[in-house]
């Protein structure tokens, strides 16, 4: 497993139980020798790894169900609804963007040029300040999940933040923002 492989293994994980023994071979190639298990007292839970600056959301039932609006999904088990590759300005624990390649050779330095070259036109494409941002920010909805990238800008230069790979639905707070794009 190399590092340029490992963000396609993570998102191919959406909707899947999670399993810290697999995650740990994903992130091994970033230096990380322990990955967290879930452990609170909720329906969600969220594992961190700042070393790989990766962060993992995972959900149990009936919570992921209510989120997707999909039955199909494991039961009594926590399942992995986000993947997050991140970067200074996303988090206080993240000191370093996430270092491997993102899924279709794209890296965290990438403008939203080549995002759009790779995924197509994005859902949303929002310019200037948004609801906790402050640079372009793109979504898309594909068949099975959506893809979120946000960046921050400065009088210099924008500057990727977060990338976020996850179920349709697990898009939280903009679910009754933008319900075409992450509604289930």
């Amino acid at each position: 497993m190399n590092m340029n492989e490992s963000s396609e293994q993570f998102v191919s994980l959406l909707g899947q139980p999670y399993d810290s023994k697999q995650v740990q071979v994903l992130l091994e190639p970033f230096g990380v020798k322990r990955v967290g298990k879930p452990d609170g007292p909720f329906q969600d839970d969220i594992i961190w790894s700042v070393k790989a600056s990766v962060r993992i959301d995972v959900y149990r039932s009936p919570k992921i169900n209510t989120l997707t609006g999909r039955d199909d999904l494991p039961r009594d088990e926590w399942v992995i609804g986000a993947i997050h590759f991140l970067a200074p300005g996303s988090d206080d624990r993240i000191k370093k963007p996430f270092s491997g390649q993102l899924p279709k050779g794209i890296t965290m330095n990438a403008a939203p040029d080549e995002w759009v070259a790779a995924y197509g036109q994005p859902d949303i494409y929002e310019q200037g300040d948004w609801l906790g941002g402050s640079g372009p920010y793109l979504a898309w909805r594909k068949s099975n999940m959506n893809i979120s990238v946000e960046y921050e800008t400065d009088e210099n230069s924008s500057v990727i933040t977060c990338v976020k790979f996850c179920l349709i639905g697990c898009m939280g707070a903009w679910k009754s923002d933008y319900p075409a794009v992450f509604a289930p």
